[in-house]
């Protein structure tokens, strides 16, 4: 499923997606707080640039916090993709918790790309580094506490606020095998649901360099819940990649030392701190009615270092980069607008109360289901 060696035919016309304007391209660092990136160089895209993502700390120097349509191959360590981008066809989205409208707990791109003469669509989560990071051993960047919050926290905790609750101190590199994975929800463009499935995020395996390795949807916790397996023609992690394509196997204990900005590390300068999932799917999975959208509706990390594991999420518009020497957009980031409290009266909902959406829940567990905010389910 790794390789791109492709069989089968395409049938349909090119996706139809939403194309971008101008952007601004970032480049920097940013803090383990997970802050979105304004980097000391900001200049407008061209016009085939990709969608304006947020920018997280952390991705070292290989490109890999390029945007999608960067014409990079994650399955490389800074190759060019043998995908190649179809003009016009990115979309990103940001994914915000039910207490923090305006700072991204992750964004997800979409593009078409054609490789060896098939259409495929490439999906990209990567999640912000204030939930979980690709640090651990003695070398983890805000793993550290180990005490209950002094008293409770006014609209909830935001990613990267502490001190951690108990059980949350420290990260090694066993925490991040065989236990994390994303869920993807893929639709037509009649917007039915076509392909559900787990992407695993790092597993033993014996045929790859290091020893480890994401076993896509069919091994670890890898699974799919609907659709065809074979329709998924590759997926990787950015674990996978820095432990084997970038050949940096021996960091199985300690991560490249870094610090709260993850500077790259200069015997390791491609690590990639962030913990990045992506996946390739054929095009023909969606027949005549074509690709629809591909979406998240929980990020989870065991453990992370939220108070919660799994945090439901909801879709927004992301925060509009701001070049240096720019006045900030005005009305704030994406989501919500800026201080906008959840729920009906100001006052947002335990669980078992009523609500019209999941931001109207009180625990960022929750989620809006039949007018009630109940915890996540998780299929097994």
């Amino acid at each position: 499923m790794r390789s791109f060696a492709l069989t089968g035919w395409f049938c349909g016309g090119l996706l139809s997606l939403a194309a971008f304007g101008a952007g601004c391209s970032l480049s920097g660092t940013g803090g383990a707080d997970g802050r979105i990136v304004s980097g000391e160089d900001c200049v407008p895209s061209d016009d085939e640039g990709g969608a304006p993502a947020p920018s997280f700390p952390g991705a070292g120097m290989s490109g890999a916090g390029d945007s999608i349509t960067a014409d990079l191959d994650p399955l490389s360590c800074g190759a060019s993709a043998r995908g190649v981008p179809v003009d016009g066809t990115a979309q990103v989205d940001c994914y915000y918790t039910n207490n923090n409208p305006t700072t991204p707990m992750a964004f997800v791109e979409r593009v078409v790309e054609i490789a060896e003469s098939e259409e495929l669509v490439h999906v990209r989560l990567t999640l912000n580094p204030a939930f979980v990071d690709n640090t651990y051993g003695e070398t983890a960047i805000g793993w550290g506490g180990g005490e209950e919050p002094a008293g409770p926290q006014p609209g909830g905790p935001k990613p990267g606020d502490g001190p951690k609750p108990k059980g949350h101190g420290g990260h090694t590199f066993k925490d991040l095998v065989g236990s994390d994975k994303a869920q993807f929800q893929l639709t037509n463009g009649k917007g039915e649901l076509v392909l559900d499935f787990y992407v695993d995020y790092l597993s033993a395996d014996e045929a790859s360099p290091s020893g480890y390795a994401s076993l896509g949807v069919l091994g670890g916790e890898g699974k799919m819940l609907l659709g065809d397996a074979g329709a998924v023609v590759a997926a990787t992690t950015s674990l996978d990649r820095d432990l084997n394509a970038c050949g940096y196997g021996a960091y199985l204990e300690d991560s490249p030392e870094t610090d709260e900005n993850y500077t790259p590390n200069s015997e390791a300068p491609n690590w990639d701190y962030r913990v990045v999932y992506d996946v390739w799917v054929s095009a023909s999975a969606f027949g005549a009615a074509g690709f629809g959208d591909a979406t998240i509706s929980y990020v989870h990390a065991s453990p992370s270092k939220y108070p919660s594991d799994t945090v439901t999420v909801t879709p927004g518009p992301c925060p509009t980069p701001t070049c240096e020497g720019d006045d900030p957009p005005a009305g704030g980031g994406g989501g919500s607008d800026a201080g906008e409290d959840p729920g009906e009266g100001g006052e947002c909902k335990e669980s078992g109360g009523e609500c019209t959406a999941s931001t109207d829940c009180c625990s960022d567990s929750d989620v809006c289901v039949s007018g009630v905010c109940k915890p996540i389910f998780i299929p097994q």
